[in-house]
């Protein structure tokens, strides 16, 4: 029952990834051009090298995070709330795409966000084939010669940076330190790259990591309750938690030990030296 809840976890995430792709392509042709004053924009030139940087930097701090829980004990238990946390707030993110719409951040917004389609015009094979394109490249678009722009308010990237950054830091060993001095620099100078490309604005980034900051740390404060004490907190009344509740009814109260083991079988050595250091690591 843990790997369907699991399952399900992640097709809800899909869904809210999905919603957020498929409103830039219809947000892409209603958003105005010119672009809004920004602090950080007046007193440092945008910088083109940086948005391939954020890209980068987000795709690490991904792979390190998926790496801590494909090793930990509770891998399942830890991937489901991942999936969790990240249709909440992609979820979230989408209605606010939805409701307002901020012009491009760009400088040079011309020559890098793809010329505007007349609304009554637009066809619905232009439609899918912008969102075909997001959904194969997960959004990750520095490689584009040109991109759809308008989804901000906020950050993406950096919804995905402070989740694996904080899933990094809750689910590595304590003695692990090292991993967590690594991640933290990632972590803000991905953000830092994200606003000085001129990618985002700096609020985008700013309301990104304090709405994932409250949500994560909020939800795992709940849900390490006893499962008697968690519908008469104050924090159960957050419109998330009862779509969260049923995925961690089975999941018992307190924060999880981070123990780790080899998730497969083969080969033997790696389920050693898994095991080595996991002793070491208590």
């Amino acid at each position: 029952m843990e790997i369907v809840k699991t399952l399900i976890a992640f097709l809800c995430l899909s869904i809210s990834a999905f919603s957020n792709f498929f409103l830039l392509t219809l947000i892409h042709d209603i958003v105005p051009r010119k672009p809004l004053p920004d602090i950080v924009f007046i007193l440092i030139p945008q910088q083109k090298w940086a948005w391939p940087v954020g890209d980068v930097l987000s795709t690490v701090n991904s792979v390190i995070a998926f790496i801590i829980i494909l090793l930990h004990r509770q891998r399942i238990t830890i991937f489901r709330r991942l999936f969790i946390l990240g249709a909440i707030m992609y979820g979230l993110r989408a209605i606010v795409m939805a409701v307002t719409y901020l012009p491009p951040s760009f400088n040079n917004r011309d020559e890098i966000c793809e010329p505007q389609v007349n609304r009554t015009d637009i066809h619905w094979d232009e439609v899918m084939k912008r969102f075909v394109t997001y959904v194969v490249t997960l959004g990750l678009t520095s490689g584009q010669e040109k991109i759809l722009c308008g989804d901000l308010m906020f950050s993406g990237h950096t919804i995905v940076l402070s989740i694996m950054y904080f899933t990094t830091l809750k689910y590595t060993p304590r003695k692990l330190t090292l991993l967590r001095y690594i991640v933290t620099p990632i972590t803000f100078c991905g953000m830092g790259a994200l606003v000085v490309s001129g990618g985002h604005y700096s609020m985008d980034v700013l309301i990104a990591y304090w709405l994932s900051s409250h949500v994560f740390w909020g939800y795992h404060q709940i849900f390490e309750l006893p499962l008697h004490l968690r519908k008469n907190q104050n924090l159960s009344r957050l419109w998330w938690f009862n779509l969260a509740y049923w995925f961690e009814t089975n999941v018992p109260s307190g924060p999880i030990k981070n123990e780790w083991n080899w998730p497969f079988v083969k080969p033997l050595f790696m389920k050693k030296i898994i095991e080595k250091y996991n002793n070491k690591f208590k």
